[in-house]
């Protein structure tokens, strides 16, 4: 069984003892800066690590408890796999303990134990109470059965039951994937005299080695890894669940911005996101438009938010927003935010990103929020329906995971799994998706053409070619539209809508059917083409002589063309005997002559004028027969 790396979170009211409770377990003292020694809180992120009895490893990320530093605190918490919720027994549940609570439920954190610190300040009697107390306040949320563990830092009183229940959870909590992007918000930007750049962040999905170049986001500046430490340690190599710290070169320490994402790939930036908003602080109300402090990671900035689907967001309910950013940030569907007051620095509530690049609600449409509603509903199948439906091409799962900044496996899975929303096709390497609304057009677009086609052109076996269908796509056309046209073609023959007639494709029900009458005039047509006078008849002529109405007369003139029973030179019509006979006549002509053969020569053994002959020459040379040498002729050689 392989070796675990997790993060682990401290989370409680301000002095109750988190700090001194990692230093017990860890031998480390979180509070490194002058300032927290001083006024005795934690006030930046403070991280160690733990290798725990059974081999698995912890980092740990000190939380400051301090109302002043919440939004610091946000910053932890950000890719943290289980909470260490912290409550000094001589206090109880205090308001920053509350507030930790809502805010780690808000970002979706699943797992945690409690710990009852300081036990050796209160006697039996007191600490049942506490006991109690948390009970009852963790009632109804991710910690409802979690163990409460008293300890004491001081006299080391319980420790070995918090590292024995830290080993349990651990091992019941999976892994974080390694696969799809590589993502890790910088929460610490420091220099070291000689070595250069340092940036600290919790590895949030992927991996990364020592050899691979990262992209600074949203800048989307390269940068170059000199050395990974994971938990303390060198290491080759960090991945999903890891403490990370590394040394980029390549840019200027100045250029590194708390809140920017480290990533293996070019993400796409957003500057307005869709989000299910949940209220949690009492006494509070949103407008329509509001303006708060929007945390997500380790980023922090003023935003505008627009409600959706209401018009007030009263406390303790949730809504649709849309957040409008002053400035490019780098998230993706199911990341988690906070939401704080902007006037009196309160946590209000938080949420999950829905959508990481919507189309502007401004006008609040029905149909719109509907989409926006289904994608918080339903996930990533609906968050790729959605793209689907923005699009007015189909596209890559490739694109879609690109746009998305998720991994393509997770696109192409989810797309194949809601087959009743999105259709998948198989083109080389990759999906194509679109809609089964877009989808269904396309193939009816199709049948369409070939309908009337066949309507038009009743006698034609043949149909349309595929240079033909593909102006269906008419100026939206581009280059996937290619390999979609094939692959919907061939799904239509497959499912025996289509078939393929001489490289062109026909409706599976179209039959060429020819009534008496009809036949007659075919006939007639033919007759009259063959017995010309000229060798060939004008088409003028035909449409003059004959009484057939021109809409079915040109049906049979291009029907007897198809059938290779008609000719075409200069825009008159020759009849295949005419040609057969000019073609007997040349071989004849050649064989007698060593020269070649003359023009005047033709014309007399087919007993027509000088410009008919020519004329027939012409043809038979574009037709690659014969070729022209001066005023003669001789026959090609074939290759």
């Amino acid at each position: 069984m392989s070796k675990k790396h997790l993060i682990m979170g401290t989370a409680g009211h301000v002095d109750h003892g988190k700090t001194t409770l990692i230093k017990a377990l860890t031998g480390f003292d979180c509070d490194t800066h002058k300032q927290e020694k001083k006024r005795g809180i934690t006030i930046n992120l403070g991280f160690t690590h733990l290798d725990l009895p059974g081999g698995n490893s912890l980092g740990i990320v000190d939380m400051p408890g301090h109302a002043d530093f919440i939004n610091t605190m946000v910053s932890g918490a950000s890719g943290i796999d289980f909470v260490l919720l912290i409550i000094a027994a001589d206090e109880g549940v205090m308001p920053q303990t509350v507030e930790h609570l809502e805010i780690m439920k808000l970002l979706g954190i699943k797992n945690g134990l409690i710990v009852l610190t300081k036990a050796d300040l209160v006697d039996e009697e007191l600490l049942e109470l506490a006991i109690d107390e948390i009970k009852e306040f963790v009632e109804n949320s991710f910690l409802e059965d979690a163990p409460i563990i008293p300890v004491s830092a001081a006299t080391n009183y319980g420790i070995d039951r918090l590292l024995s229940n830290l080993d349990e959870i651990v091992q019941k909590i999976p892994q974080r994937s390694a696969e799809g992007v590589f993502r890790m918000f910088i929460d610490r930007i420091f220099t070291i005299e000689g070595i250069g750049t340092i940036v600290n962040g919790s590895v949030l999905s992927g991996k990364i080695s020592s050899e691979d170049s990262l992209y600074l986001l949203p800048v989307g500046k390269e940068v170059r890894i000199r050395r990974i430490e994971r938990h303390g340690k060198k290491a080759s190599e960090i991945i999903a669940g890891d403490r990370a710290s590394m040394n980029l070169v390549g840019l200027k320490k100045t250029e590194f911005q708390k809140g920017m994402l480290l990533s293996n790939r070019k993400l796409a930036p957003t500057e307005m996101v869709d989000a299910k908003l949940k209220i949690f602080q009492p006494g509070i109300s949103l407008n329509r438009w509001s303006q708060l402090i929007f945390l997500l990671g380790t980023a922090r900035m003023i935003v505008k938010i627009h409600l959706l689907d209401r018009e007030v967001l009263e406390s303790g309910e949730s809504g649709l927003v849309q957040l409008h950013l002053p400035q490019e940030i780098i998230t993706q569907f199911g990341d988690k935010f906070i939401i704080r007051s902007s006037s009196d620095d309160r946590t209000i509530g938080g949420g999950v990103i829905v959508d990481a690049h919507p189309l502007h609600h401004r006008r609040r449409r029905e149909k719109q929020i509907e989409i926006v509603k289904k994608i918080a509903e339903g996930g990533l199948n609906s968050l790729i329906s959605a793209e689907l439906e923005k699009s007015i091409i189909p596209l890559y799962a490739g694109q879609i995971a690109i746009h998305l900044n998720v991994p393509i496996e997770d696109v192409q899975k989810t797309a194949l799994e809601n087959s009743d929303e999105i259709v998948s096709y198989q083109d080389k390497n990759d999906f194509i998706l679109l809609s089964k609304k877009m989808d269904q057009e396309i193939k009816n677009e199709i049948k369409d053409i070939l309908y009337k086609f066949h309507k038009a052109n009743p006698l034609l076996a043949e149909g349309k070619n595929f240079n033909e269908l593909l102006g269906i796509f008419g100026k939206n056309k581009s280059d996937i539209h290619h390999p979609i046209l094939h692959l919907i073609l061939d799904s239509l023959v497959k499912d025996k809508k289509i078939r393929i007639e001489n490289k062109t494709w026909v409706l599976s029900s179209h039959k060429v059917e020819i009534d008496d009458k009809f036949r007659a005039q075919i006939k007639s047509v033919e007759n009259y083409v063959k017995n010309s006078k000229r060798l060939f008849a004008a088409t003028k002529d035909i449409f003059e002589d004959l009484d057939i109405p021109e809409k079915r007369l040109s049906m049979i003139l291009t029907h007897l063309r198809n059938e290779q029973i008609l000719g075409v030179i200069n825009g008159n019509f020759i009849h295949r005997d005419i040609i057969s006979k000019a073609k007997k006549a040349l071989y004849e002509l050649n064989d007698k002559s060593t020269e070649g053969i003359k023009l005047s020569e033709f014309r007399d053994i087919m007993g027509t004028n000088r410009n008919s002959a020519l004329e027939i020459l012409e043809y038979f040379d574009n037709q690659k027969i014969t070729v022209r040498v001066g005023n003669i002729r001789k026959i090609r050689k074939q290759d």
